[in-house]
């Protein structure tokens, strides 16, 4: 019996209706709680420091599965000439941009094949590179933890001024730990390391607590964060990095509420804004789950945007990401529950 088989079933023997929500908890670790501006270090935190300095994960690994192997080009330009082959005769125009990706079929010299016996010359091509970012499987999950958006220096206390070369540095897509909240001026400070704080704007958290609850397996997608976590009831067990849409222009917006998975496809093409300067057309976009008739949980390789809104509406993951969801989470009936909250 299937995995998706085995899983139906079993979530036939509990309800679908969700839970209560659950108290959010404090932005850090119990042990970290006596640490205020005043008093940004205490020797119980820096003990919880030593003894975790990162959060206890498992990364994902890397594959493009069904893409594994395939090359994706666009244009610097609006139409590009089609040949019959390679230095051949003009038989058409094919209308390219940066927001229209195609499936090179083969390359030959400096042309390639982008649809039966349709050759573009790959003067003004570009080659897609998919992320190499992945998600985590979450072991054990006491405080929050978050990836950093930007690269930045710390800051030796809440509020402080950024100091690389005493207090240090992360970089794009860092892991780290939560120890404790401090909020300075309507902004909250995070301690992700002795003597390293650094504020809100810099980070996707995700936190111990879920949003709410629902039985047996469901995805949180927060806006707000710009991350996804798979849960199993209450647990956290799978989280990452994700692009939705764009909460400022309702027509591009990941719509809030809970909805569930109703359409698989294992790759195929997305199009669409046709006739707006929003136009995209993408060939075998990789992973689609549907949940809410023009909104997916689909991977993509064209862009490595994850923690920032990037999306015509669809939930954007990593080709990593949305394999592994595919493989090991996602089933027809799926709840995904997408909110735009701060939590903790």
């Amino acid at each position: 019996m299937s995995f998706r088989t085995l899983v139906v079933l079993a979530s036939l023997l509990v309800g679908l209706a969700p839970q209560p929500a659950v108290p959010a908890a404090a932005q850090g670790h119990a042990n970290c709680a006596g640490i205020t501006r005043a008093t940004p270090q205490t020797p119980e935190c820096d003990a919880l420091m030593a003894a975790q300095p990162n959060p206890d994960v498992t990364p994902i690994p890397f594959d493009l599965g069904v893409i594994a192997g395939q090359d994706f080009i666009y244009f610097d330009a609006d139409a590009v000439l089609l040949y019959n082959r390679p230095d051949g005769d003009e038989i058409g125009v094919f209308p390219a941009g940066r927001s229209s990706y195609v499936n090179v079929l083969q390359i030959s010299g400096d042309w390639a094949e982008i649809r039966p016996n349709r050759w573009v010359s790959l003067a003004n091509a570009n080659f897609a590179t998919p992320s190499t970012l992945t998600g985590v499987l979450i072991n054990r999950m006491d405080m929050p933890f978050a990836w950093a958006i930007y690269d930045d220096c710390t800051s030796l206390t809440p509020g402080g001024a950024a100091n690389c070369r005493q207090s240090g540095s992360f970089s794009r897509y860092d892991l780290m730990n939560i120890y404790a909240t401090v909020t300075v001026d309507d902004l909250d400070w995070h301690l992700v390391g002795p003597g390293q704080w650094t504020v809100q704007t810099n980070l996707s958290i995700v936190h111990p607590t879920p949003p709410t609850v629902f039985p047996w397996r469901w995805i949180g997608v927060s806006t707000y964060e710009q991350n996804l976590v798979a849960y199993e009831g209450e647990r956290p067990v799978m989280a990452t990095l994700v692009s939705t849409g764009d909460m400022e222009d309702e027509r591009w917006r990941t719509d809030a509420g809970v909805w569930e998975v109703d359409l698989f496809w294992e790759a195929g093409p997305m199009e669409g804004a046709a006739g707006s300067a929003d136009v995209y057309a993408l060939d075998q976009v990789p992973y689609h789950m549907y949940f809410n008739w023009r909104e997916a949980l689909h991977g993509v390789y064209w862009h490595d945007n994850f923690g920032y809104y990037w999306s015509h509406g669809c939930v954007n993951l990593t080709v990593s990401d949305a394999k592994w969801l595919w493989d090991n989470f996602v089933l027809l009936g799926t709840r995904v529950y997408v909110y735009d909250e701060k939590l903790g």
